[in-house]
């Protein structure tokens, strides 16, 4: 039995597969081991796989012993029996060749021999049609199939005299090997080399015409194979190639045997049997013992044989092994490292780019070896994954980016608006939000991710992503910033309405007449309509604040609406108790207290108070009509119009009803008791005061009306007011002496003659009440300067008086303070 342990590789040969059909442990560890030039070798590519097939006890293990120098069990010549059991595996410890070595001249019995340089592994087959296994066929075909699955060239041990059997040369057996690999391979076209290997060749038989004999049971093998759909047409060797080598016999001619052996080798070195690697399967050395294993596994459980998935399966465990690896070792370590990203994002993408790079070229450098369908694959799905979390951070700082731009537009835009008061307020807003928009463009470039694979650019859809958000945000920023405009000039129409449209009403209603309400309504058409007409285009409005048809309609009804409210308001908040009495006493008051002229009235006698009183009362009546309702000349009553708005322009609560805009006005009498509710719900604007308000009006005009009266009267009886006739007689009796001085002097006489003049005129304008007051004044505040300015005049010849008198005694100084006391009060008297 050959050695199995692992210190001397050069005298190894591992138990692949034993006779229960285990499967060898630590294959990979030999393998590895064996392996030559692992330096030069970037890729683990640089082996061959090259097995045996045969019947048992035809020499197997010999002819791979003198070939490529191992150590497999041989069979004992004295007794025939099987030798090899189950599958060896063993690193051919050099190749045999005709050249001579370096060493040759030291000892000639050396045989020639190559190294191994190529890495060359055998699988020696255990033999078939043996009477160990009997009937038992089962792994006889197992063991084929595995040598055929694994190996680039399977060397078919056949003796000369076997050429032509069927049985006896293991046709049976290839031809459902072949069936098998057919199945296999119909779609990769995977290729093995079929070298026939003639023993005992006596040459009596030309090799040439042993290969075509052999090469025709092979097509027709071929031709009787259940084939795919897909391979009817197909030929032999467009799965297999057919080689042919003969073997003198050992015994008879041994020299002649041990050149054909080294012959055969030279084949092997120099690269003829595997062309270039056109049998290789194309998995890494380090990945064979899991992938024969895998192969072996499916063979033993019966399962259809597929070695393209075999291989795939191999390929991606451990490209995902290595994918694992990277992305534990460098990216998820090296990530972590950086700390926050988000506080310098723009060194931080210049760390990632270099890291996802990093991951990918240690990837390429241990996973390219593989399939390259399941190496591309996994590596795009390393990409993805680092992708993946870099893609959460470049999500990020993009959205961090944008939140920036629009938190600062929201901080700017009140200020760019008051220093762009010549540009129109769409204008300025579209400028802002596409400013934003290449903003984001610009800076975003600075936090770019480098693709260096053929996978999806995940950064350019999260761009496109936050990019289409930004420009949603944008939006919906944009439309409340309309609303505010749209606010902001209700607001202003509205104030501007309501300072032009209240001093109007107050001057039209401080004289009420009966067109003072369509006055009234006639302004308020007319203010609203110059109000509203530097937006009017083409009989519909546009505000010029960038909304939609529908929304510029529902603005203008909220303007119409704002309009309306500040008519009632204005209207309601004038017309009140208070207010009409005043108006009601002012309509008197210039009735009854002026003439046609506007002159202030005389009474002659008390029948001319009476009828002006009574005028002057019917017509302040009269008046109070008016203010009960806002009723047209023609009847009707002015009608607050209702509207409904279903935009958010402004999120003012409405107090109406919702319903369509019929605006004017409405021909229903307000006083009609029998109306409905909705009626009176209709009604409610134009109606002012209340019948109870009316009465309370009517009762205190009534008082404020008879108290004017009444002062009238008074004033009348004060004037008429005569001095009795004996008073006058006493009077020139009395005075007859004075009379007579006035008379005689010129001068008093024209002096008496303007002062009765002006006596009499100031009567008759009834003025001499309001001189004779003034004059009263004038004495009372002369009497008033006097008395001071004596007491001042006291109060300093009192004070040289005391310094002249020193000595004088207590008693003389009160006696002298009791006499000025005496003198200065009879000088005030």
């Amino acid at each position: 039995m050959a050695n199995t342990g692992l210190n001397d590789t050069s005298m190894v040969s591992v138990h692949l597969i034993d006779e229960e059909k285990h499967f060898a442990r630590h294959l990979d560890e030999y393998v590895d081991k064996c392996y030559v030039g692992k330096s030069n070798d970037d890729n683990g590519l640089n082996y061959h796989i090259v097995s045996v097939f045969g019947s048992q006890s035809t020499g197997k293990s010999t002819l791979l012993n003198k070939l490529f120098g191992t150590k497999f069990d041989v069979m004992d010549e004295e007794k025939r029996q099987q030798t090899t059991k189950g599958i060896w595996f063993s690193h051919a410890n050099y190749i045999a060749s005709t050249e001579n070595n370096a060493d040759e001249t030291e000892n000639v019995g050396l045989k020639k021999q190559k190294a191994n340089d190529s890495n060359i592994y055998v699988l020696d087959v255990e033999g078939v049609d043996g009477r160990e296994r009997a009937d038992d066929k089962d792994f006889e075909r197992k063991s084929a199939l595995f040598a055929l699955a694994t190996s680039e060239v399977l060397i078919v041990n056949i003796f000369e005299h076997q050429v032509g059997l069927y049985q006896g040369a293991n046709m049976e057996l290839l031809k459902t090997v072949m069936e098998v690999n057919l199945s296999l391979f119909h779609q990769s076209k995977q290729k093995c080399l079929l070298l026939f290997v003639i023993r005992d060749f006596t040459g009596m038989t030309p090799l040439s015409n042993l290969g075509q004999s052999l090469e025709a049971d092979m097509n027709k093998i071929w031709t009787d194979l259940n084939k795919p759909d897909e391979c009817i047409d197909s030929k032999i060797d467009d799965f297999f190639d057919l080689k042919f080598f003969s073997i003198t016999h050992k015994y008879y001619k041994p020299d002649e045997f041990e050149h054909n052996i080294m012959q055969l080798g030279d084949q092997f070195s120099n690269d003829t049997f595997f062309d270039n690697n056109k049998y290789h399967r194309k998995i890494p050395i380090d990945a064979w013992a899991l992938y024969s294993e895998k192969i072996w596994n499916q063979i033993e459980d019966n399962k259809d044989l597929d070695l393209p998935t075999q291989q795939i399966l191999v390929s991606k465990f451990k490209c995902n092994e290595i994918l694992n690896n990277v992305y534990d070792a460098v990216f998820t370590k090296e990530f972590t490292e950086v700390g926050n990203p988000l506080e310098n994002p723009t060194d931080s993408c210049v760390i990632f780019n270099s890291l996802r790079n990093k991951c990918l070229s240690a990837y390429d450098s241990q996973a390219s070896r593989y399939q390259n369908a399941v190496y591309t694959d996994i590596r795009s799905n390393l990409a993805e994954k680092i992708d993946i979390k870099l893609k959460d951070f470049y999500s990020k700082i993009l959205k961090n980016l944008a939140d920036s731009l629009i938190s600062a537009q929201e901080t700017k835009f009140p200020d760019l608006k008051k220093k762009s008061k010549g540009m129109a307020f769409l204008d300025i807003l579209t400028s802002t939000t596409d400013g934003v928009i290449a903003d984001f463009q610009s800076k975003a470039l600075e936090f770019q991710f480098t693709e260096q694979d053929t996978t999806a650019n995940i950064y350019q859809d999260e761009y496109e992503i936050q990019l289409a958000d930004l420009k949603k945000r944008l939006e919906e920023f944009s439309n409340i910033l309309k609303q505010k405009e749209s606010k902001s000039l209700i607001n202003k129409l509205s104030r501007k309405f309501q300072n032009n449209f209240k001093e109007y009403v107050v001057e039209e209603l401080s004289q009420p007449t009966n067109l003072s309400w369509d006055n009234i309504y006639s302004k308020f058409e007319s203010l609203t309509s110059k109000l509203l007409k530097p937006y009017l285009l083409n009989a519909s409005y546009d505000f010029k604040i960038g909304l939609s048809e529908n929304l510029n309609e529902s603005l203008h009804l909220r303007l119409m609406k704002s309009f309306w409210n500040k008519f009632d308001n204005i209207v309601h908040n004038y017309v009140n108790e208070e207010t009409v009495s005043r108006v009601l006493r002012t309509v008197f008051e210039d009735k009854f207290k002026y003439d046609a002229k506007g002159l202030p009235l005389i009474w002659k006698d008390f029948n001319q108070i009476d009828s002006q009183f009574n005028n002057a009362v019917e017509t302040a009546k009269k008046t109070l009509p008016i203010f009960s309702a806002m009723k047209l000349s023609n009847g009707k009553l002015i009608q607050k119009p209702v509207y409904s708005i279903n935009d958010s322009v402004s999120d003012e609560d409405d107090d109406d009803d919702d319903a369509d805009y019929y605006g004017g006005y409405e021909s229903t009498d307000i006083s009609d008791n029998e109306q409905s509710y909705e009626g009176k719900k209709k009604n409610r604007f134009a109606s002012l005061l209340t019948t109870k308000q009316e009465a309370k009006i009517n009762q205190r005009f009534k008082k404020e009306s008879d108290a004017i009266y009444l002062d009238a009267k008074r004033s009348m009886v004060a004037n008429r007011t005569s001095i009795p006739t004996f008073m006058y007689v006493l009077l020139l009796v009395l005075g007859w002496n004075e009379l007579m001085i006035v008379v005689r002097n010129p001068i008093l006489f024209i002096l008496a003659i303007f002062t009765i003049t002006g006596l009499y005129v100031a009567y008759n304008v009834q003025m001499l009440g309001p001189m004779i007051s003034v004059g009263n004044a004038m004495f009372s505040q002369t009497k008033t300067v006097v008395k001071g300015k004596l007491r001042e005049l006291l109060v300093e010849e009192d004070a040289p008086r005391s310094k002249t008198a020193p000595n004088t005694s207590p008693s003389n100084t009160k006696n002298n303070e009791e006499y000025e006391l005496k003198d200065m009060k009879q000088t005030l008297i």
